[in-house]
């Protein structure tokens, strides 16, 4: 609570407050921002080309990140959400003390979720064209649900040999890759970026117990700029300019900060 003096009171009762304006509660939002956002929500439509196509098993990663991001862009985020009740600060499934089982998902709105997961299922049919995807969405033709679908596509992929074998793929590559000895056509920039995805992708295809530390991400990229005169001095020279600020830990630094100092 703040005391305010009569006459600040006064000046807002006379000049500032309008009795005959609609009293809008605290932090909603105000007409104009609900007309807008239901403008632009009229204005994207759902468009099933826009769906990236799961061909072959070592495209998985790809096509999940474009997937969530295309149901994102056009509203349908519900449809990819867990088949199961999730508490917000663990982030596990929730579980009923009387059964021992996991909760269902409830959608707030029923028909609405029905013609989502309706529409979003037949663009799984038709973009899931990988036996194992086949299989999972052809599982749950009955329901149309495409809660257990997507949940179902992300864990076997994401613990499946062939995402083990492209991680590793992905890892021997930023292991070996030194841009002294490829014949890259672009510029030193693109090279950086190119690498740091290349780390990236193998991380996501990794479990949380078997991701790689900062360091050895960090040791990764700059043994690829090694025998390029103006670039593999770059961390030496941080290292130094931190140690001269008397900086807490001079030598530690993390994977993120690291493509942005080369």
């Amino acid at each position: 609570m703040r005391v305010f003096p009569v006459q600040l009171y006064d000046h807002f009762c006379i000049s500032i407050y309008r009795h005959d304006e609609t009293i809008i509660p605290w932090q909603s939002e105000l007409p104009s921002q609900v007309n807008a956002r239901a403008t632009f929500l009229k204005s994207v439509k759902p468009n099933s080309k826009e769906c990236k196509v799961l061909r072959d098993d070592k495209s998985w990663l790809p096509f999940r990140e474009a997937t969530e991001t295309t149901v994102l862009s056009h509203n349908l985020v519900e449809t990819i959400d867990p088949p199961f009740q999730v508490d917000p600060n663990t982030n596990e499934f929730v579980i009923d003390p009387a059964t021992g089982e996991r909760i269902p998902y409830e959608p707030e709105d029923p028909g609405l979720d029905e013609a989502k997961r309706t529409w979003f299922y037949k663009v799984l049919v038709d973009v899931c064209q990988t036996p194992v995807g086949k299989k999972i969405v052809n599982a749950h033709r009955e329901t149309l649900d495409t809660h257990m679908v997507w949940y179902k596509l992300c864990n076997h992929y994401q613990n499946s040999m062939s995402s083990k074998m492209r991680s590793q793929e992905l890892l021997r590559w930023a292991h070996a890759a030194q841009l002294i000895n490829l014949n890259h056509h672009g510029t030193n920039q693109s090279w950086i970026t190119t690498f740091s995805e290349t780390i990236r992708q193998c991380q996501a295809l990794q479990n949380e117990e078997n991701k790689l530390s900062d360091q050895m991400c960090v040791d990764f990229l700059n043994n690829s700029v090694r025998g390029t005169q103006h670039l593999e001095g770059v961390l030496d020279m941080h290292h130094t300019a931190r140690r001269a600020a008397v900086a807490p830990d001079p030598f530690n630094i993390t994977f993120e900060s690291e493509p942005s100092i080369v």
